[in-house]
């Protein structure tokens, strides 16, 4: 089939695994393999999927789209310092045509998105609807957009976001915040999440909670420990991780320091966990997504690297590789009001909301307590009682 080897070698071309293009695309890994087997229908939808992931038209996949012209068009190009090894007609073509973005396309669109994104910053920072959360934090099941061009947008993925330099480092695997659970010191919000998950009585369950008391590293706890365990998780964990989660970090704001961080944000901050580039299942439960702002930022950071490097061989400057890194992620974190929100439930926001308006308000939020009881929550052997 021509779709199918036009894709391959789009895959070759840029040295693509399967497995990136399905994170790329949204396929899964198995569906892929299927496809490239010939083994799977390649239907319409899939193919613009598989486009999109290959940054594509659509039509250079369909049948006949790409010409063999090969012979004799090999050699090497240096551009942005980097030697490339053209092995065929279509890589040179598509490498004049990154080129031509990169120099008259890409700074024009750069500079249209920083001017509408300083644009919508000012309407927002100048509103006087600076009570509306736009979301119900009460509601974990509820799904909203949020449009980052209209509401004041607080979105976390890395341990280095920042947004008005503030380090949004909230999420369960950020280190630097230990707290105390019922007389248990624990690293990570991340690894007294997943005791819940693992907190019967039993000697199984009271092993792997020794695991994750004494883990520093909260993406080790989850990798390691969780993924090794997996058959052991308690059946009915689903009907509680939420109110478990509002519990542990509510625990992790008795650490001043993530308390007076979550004070820090403007009471009207719509709280958001970035799960725009995680593609797992639970992405969708724990925060949502907003393509266009992940899209205009990759032209930001792209363009920043090409400006750097320009005066790398200009001579105006000595190339530091932590230099570079340092300012892609100041001009990324700097695009904030662009694009909406959406395809998520966005329970982690949820919850630091709530939070943080019950540490605004010197109250509590409201954990539902007896729900908690009803399980039978045991924490290292003992029985939590709320």
């Amino acid at each position: 089939m021509k779709e199918i080897d036009n894709i391959r070698r789009y895959m070759d071309e840029a040295h693509m695994s399967q497995r990136e293009l399905s994170q790329r695309s949204g396929i899964a890994h198995e569906t892929i393999s299927k496809i490239l087997n010939g083994k799977y229908p390649l239907s319409h939808k899939l193919l613009v999927k598989i486009a999109d992931g290959l940054n594509i038209p659509i039509s250079e996949l369909m049948e006949d789209a790409i010409t063999p012209i090969t012979v004799g068009v090999q050699g090497y190009i240096e551009y942005n310092d980097e030697i490339i090894k053209i092995k065929s007609f279509r890589q040179l073509q598509k490498l004049v045509e990154q080129i031509e973005y990169e120099t008259s396309i890409l700074p024009k669109q750069v500079k249209e998105i920083k001017a509408l994104n300083e644009k919508n910053r000012r309407l927002i920072k100048n509103s006087t609807n600076g009570n509306n959360y736009e979301f119900n934090i009460n509601d974990f099941e509820l799904i909203q957009t949020h449009d980052a061009t209209k509401v004041d947008c607080w979105a976390f993925k890395t341990a280095s976001d920042t947004k008005d330099g503030i380090i949004l480092d909230l999420g369960n695997q950020c280190s630097g915040y230990p707290f105390n659970l019922h007389g248990h010191m624990f690293y990570t919000s991340e690894s007294a999440y997943l005791c819940g998950q693992f907190s019967h009585n039993t000697e199984e369950h009271k092993r792997i909670q020794n695991q994750l008391l004494y883990e520093k590293n909260g993406y080790t706890a989850k990798k390691k420990v969780k993924n090794t365990n997996k058959e052991l998780i308690r059946a009915d964990w689903d009907s509680f991780r939420a109110e478990w989660m509002l519990y542990v970090i509510w625990a992790k704001c008795q650490n001043t320091d993530f308390a007076n961080k979550l004070k820090s944000l403007p009471p009207n901050a719509v709280i958001i966990e970035n799960s725009t580039t995680i593609h797992e299942g639970t992405s969708s439960f724990w925060g949502c997504k907003n393509i266009e702002l992940e899209e205009a930022r990759k032209k930001v950071e792209r363009y920043t690297a090409l400006e750097y490097m320009k005066k790398v061989r200009n001579g105006e400057i000595k190339k530091n590789s932590l230099e570079l890194d340092a300012l892609i992620q100041s001009e990324s974190d700097k695009i904030q009001y662009i694009g909406t929100y959406s395809d998520g439930r966005n329970y982690m926001g949820k919850i630091l909301k709530r939070c943080q308006l019950a540490l605004l308000n010197n109250t509590e939020p409201n954990i539902n307590y007896d729900l908690l009881r009803s399980k039978r929550i045991f924490l290292l052997g003992e029985l939590l009682t709320f």
